[in-house]
């Protein structure tokens, strides 16, 4: 099988490339790489018919692939996959794309890349704001620390939709870039200052361990919410508050530990 198309990805964007190929009717595989990451789109007789990235298949690899700035590119010929998993037509997908490409030059207008690293706003218990379930996920990974790229790891999400999720959290001001500092003690963001005793103290390692630094904000939110005093020494009042915050967790294993964990706390003390 003979590569009649070869080159590099930062002269010819894969759009291109996928035009050239289309309107050619061609028949074949388009390998591309980016670094360590691999990508293989089938042809046959000008649509795409198969694509695979990793552990994507289908459109999802298209459109990650197609917003690659860098790497190489190979065509080679009759070069054929086991299976279809697009069956989309070819001008569908480049519309696509290219909605794709405007809306990733927004994005990135206000993130900059995947490699940035986001802390929580510490302002942000101030917030009135409804959350998805994917934006609670996101933001209990975010910890000053791990970067875009490697919370959408976590997460299982594409890049694209990594950066589109946390533009939805930057923009109502719930979370911000990391400030960078030049000593070593920097201060943590402001937490709001929970009621101290023994439930409160608690319910913050119990909900830390299942949601991460953001437990506090969500205590303090769902006590607002159900007006629930902290101090309420009442151990039923107690066990409807940790039943209605174990419903905040996005992760249903990880709220049943922790209404477990809590549930055991209630009845001993421990």
């Amino acid at each position: 099988m003979a590569q009649e198309i070869r080159g590099d990805l930062e002269n010819t964007r894969c759009p291109e490339i996928i035009k050239i190929i289309s309107l050619g009717k061609r028949t074949g595989r388009l390998a591309l790489s980016n670094g360590s990451e691999k990508a293989n789109l089938f042809f046959q007789e000008g649509e795409i018919i198969h694509a695979k990235l990793g552990p994507l298949e289908g459109l999802k690899a298209i459109y990650e692939v197609a917003l690659w700035s860098s790497g190489e590119y190979a065509f080679i010929m009759d070069d054929m996959p086991e299976y279809p998993s697009v069956a989309k037509p070819i001008d569908e997908i480049l519309a696509e794309i290219v909605e794709r490409t405007r809306q990733l030059d927004r994005l990135s207008s206000t993130i900059g890349s995947t490699g940035m690293i986001y802390e929580l706003e510490p302002e942000m218990n101030e917030k009135e704001v409804s959350l998805k379930a994917v934006q609670w996920r996101t933001l209990t990974l975010i910890n000053g620390q791990r970067t875009v790229a490697e919370i959408a790891q976590l997460l299982g999400l594409t890049d694209f939709d990594a950066l589109k999720v946390f533009y939805t959290l930057i923009k109502p001001g719930l979370i911000r870039e990391k400030i960078k500092s030049e000593t070593a003690s920097e201060s943590p963001s402001r937490a709001p200052q929970l009621n101290q005793n023994d439930f409160t103290d608690a319910l913050r390692l119990s909900l830390t361990e299942a949601m991460g630094p953001i437990a506090p904000y969500i205590i303090q939110e769902c006590a607002d919410e159900m007006r629930f005093d902290l101090a309420e020494p009442d151990a039923e009042s107690r066990a409807l508050f940790v039943e209605s915050l174990s419903t905040r967790i996005p992760n249903e294993a990880i709220a049943l530990g922790f209404l477990n964990t809590m549930t055991v706390w209630l009845r001993t003390g421990v």
